[in-house]
């Protein structure tokens, strides 16, 4: 394993959650530097992309997941799934989503300078919780149990508000148990 990847590992997974929390620093961080509540947060994080890590025997967010079409894709490494999101970019396919907040690439691209930066933990986290402030500060969703629904799925047509109160609901599950 390499150094960088240990480091992003430890960054991740171990390091200085606080006394009353089981949040890993850095999602505590991102939290408050994008004004969302850290618990709730992580809990979304957790409903993306969680992963059982058999080194530590627990459940936690896995940075290189990519979920195309449905099918989750779980990598041993940033490079190795960048290979397979930028082969799906180049063939046209952008209905993907990517790293830890399963950011979907047709609709949050933007936020990042290119595909590599997309699967950076810290910029990946950034733009969900970017995302997810967004989506609290819009008038039909200016709560965070709404706001959960609609960071997944934010359009307002009937069939939207179901799947994002299934969501929703998934979520709060989690949130209820951090």
């Amino acid at each position: 394993m390499s150094l960088v990847r240990m480091l992003t590992l430890l960054l991740l997974f171990i390091s200085g959650p606080s006394a009353a929390s089981d949040i890993p620093g850095m999602y505590l961080q991102v939290a408050e530097e994008q004004d969302v509540p850290a618990k709730l947060f992580y809990a979304i994080i957790l409903n993306e992309s969680r992963s059982t890590n058999k080194h530590i025997n627990r459940v936690l967010p896995w940075p290189w997941t990519i979920n195309h079409r449905g099918n989750p894709h779980f990598f041993h490494n940033r490079a190795a799934a960048y290979r397979f999101a930028r082969q799906l970019v180049e063939s046209g396919d952008y209905q993907f989503d990517v790293g830890l907040g399963q950011m979907n690439w047709r609709w949050h691209r933007h936020r990042f300078s290119d595909l590599w930066d997309a699967l950076d933990p810290y910029m990946n986290l950034t733009a969900s919780a970017a995302h997810l402030r967004e989506q609290y500060e819009r008038p039909e969703c200016n709560s965070w149990d709404l706001a959960i629904g609609c960071y997944h799925r934010p359009a307002q047509k009937p069939l939207d508000k179901r799947i994002a109160a299934n969501y929703r609901e998934r979520v709060m599950k989690l949130w209820s148990n951090i």
